[in-house]
């Protein structure tokens, strides 16, 4: 069944300056439209985005921008979101403004995929938007939220949790395609609104499933958005200011994360993330989280990822941790790997730093840092390189190259007791990034017997005195 809301002028004299004034102060307070703005507005054909269009439209000439309409048919309603369309496109007409539509196919994607249909309504539609705005040279997608849905989206996120450390509810702006989301309406509510759509005589559509309890968000809307009302009927300008003063905090917080961020998390030439706990543990703790969900950011490149809270906790649970190893699965093939105090974040093509490379006899092998080294048993003067000689066991002599590991120390010739491979890189003046990927030659009983192309242990020799093997290093 179709259904259209038709509301008529109840008190003649009424003015809807106060409301106009409202939505403009904090338009203007947050800049989220400026003097020649192209401005898509998502329009469903419900009254929060009909009369966003209306009003925008009133004040076109005031913000010198241009309006566009998007409107997004899920198929989801059959007949009844065709007619939703054609309502928006005539509502388009009547005003002058550039009408764009879609028929998605979602209930394909559904079929096809399963999934969560709200889930795959969003992707699709936010695909749509963003295809509009490139081909169409919109800069800002005007989106209808208000203050009431400020309420349910705070309650939903204190209820399902969230990996943000601060509840900051629904941004009025955040980037998006080449431009940004602007939502003028968050400082209004629902009944101011319908008072606007009735003093301006403006019919609106109604979508049957907003009033089914099937979704989360309409079960907080109809059964404990009420209650709340109901013990203070300003509630909505109660979570505005929470939010507004949340949003404040979060801001310099993240800024303090950042600069965290830049004094002790590094990135290689590949893409890896390196971060070392001892550092990372003097950081207060409001800043860890948001560090790690920053590094993550960039890890996946601001592609959205599902990272719950459990998995949040167990990422610092190993950033607090200096001993020992640990390996954590995160999403897309990603991994968190941990060496002592050293964190690797990379991609499962990526070289974990735990790894041993075994060292094979008569080959060139790179093994990190600009080195490659080559192992033989032939004396011969036909290879290239710095020429060590050192006696090994018998058979293959299982040598392997690896990174440093805490206390990891080397015996040297002439000294009485083994020496640090950390004083090692002090005294070359090796960087603290350099020295998470230096190459160790260690045997099978993980003793290091050199910091190949800086120190070589007391069983290496520079001159021939029937040793077994010759190892050549060479800088690539």
């Amino acid at each position: 069944m179709n259904i259209y809301y038709f509301l008529t002028i109840k008190k003649k004299g009424e003015k809807m300056q106060p409301f106009i004034r409202k939505v403009k102060e904090y338009i203007d307070k947050h800049q989220l439209i400026n003097e020649g703005d192209r401005l898509l507005v998502a329009c469903s054909g419900g009254a929060d985005s009909l009369a966003l269009v209306h009003f925008l439209n009133t004040l076109k000439e005031t913000y010198h921008v241009e309006i566009g309409i998007a409107h997004a048919d899920h198929q989801l309603r059959g007949e009844e979101s065709a007619e939703d369309s054609r309502f928006v496109e005539q509502f388009a007409a009547n005003l002058n403004i550039p009408f764009y539509a879609a028929t998605l196919e979602v209930p394909k994607r559904v079929a096809a995929e399963g999934g969560n249909v709200q889930v795959i309504c969003r992707e699709e539609r936010y695909s749509f938007f963003e295809k509009t705005m490139k081909n169409f040279n919109y800069k800002k997608l005007v989106l209808g939220h208000h203050a009431d849905d400020q309420i349910e989206s705070v309650i939903m996120s204190l209820t399902r949790g969230s990996n943000s450390s601060t509840i900051t509810g629904i941004p009025r702006s955040r980037p998006f395609s080449e431009g940004h989301i602007i939502r003028p309406f968050l400082c209004i509510t629902k009944k101011e609104i319908f008072k606007y759509i009735d003093f301006n005589e403006l019919s609106f559509r109604h979508d049957p499933s907003n009033d089914k309890h099937t979704y989360t968000r309409n079960r907080i809307r109809h059964t404990i958005v009420p209650l709340l009302r109901e013990e203070n009927p300003n509630v909505s300008e109660c979570i505005h200011s929470f939010v507004e003063k949340q949003k404040q905090d979060e801001d310099f917080l993240q800024d303090m994360a950042r600069e965290k961020y830049e004094q002790h998390v590094t990135v290689d030439h590949e893409g890896v993330f390196f971060l070392d706990t001892k550092c990372f543990t003097e950081v207060p703790i409001a800043l860890q989280r948001r560090m790690i969900l920053l590094l993550l950011k960039y890890l996946y490149k601001n592609s959205e990822i599902l990272l719950n809270d459990h998995l949040i906790d167990s990422i610092l649970a190993a950033c607090n941790k200096h001993d020992g190893n640990i390996t954590i699965h995160l999403p897309q093939d990603y991994f968190l790997v941990r060496h002592y105090n050293i964190v690797q974040f990379s991609s499962g093509k990526q070289q974990p730093i735990i790894a041993r490379n075994v060292v094979k006899e008569d080959s060139w092998i790179n093994v990190g840092a600009g080195y490659s080294i080559y192992l033989t048993r032939n004396l011969t003067d036909a290879i290239s390189g710095e020429k060590w000689f050192v006696q090994l066991e018998s058979g293959f002599p299982q040598l392997s190259i690896r990174q440093r590991e805490e206390g990891d120390r080397i015996q040297i010739k002439g000294m009485t007791s083994p020496k640090k491979v950390s004083r090692v890189f002090i005294d070359e003046k090796v960087s603290a990034q350099e020295r998470i990927e230096w190459p160790l030659l260690v045997t099978s009983k993980n003793e290091i017997i050199a910091v190949i192309g800086l120190r070589y242990g007391e069983i290496f020799s520079k001159k021939y005195h029937s040793q077994n093997y010759v190892l050549y290093i060479k800088r690539d």
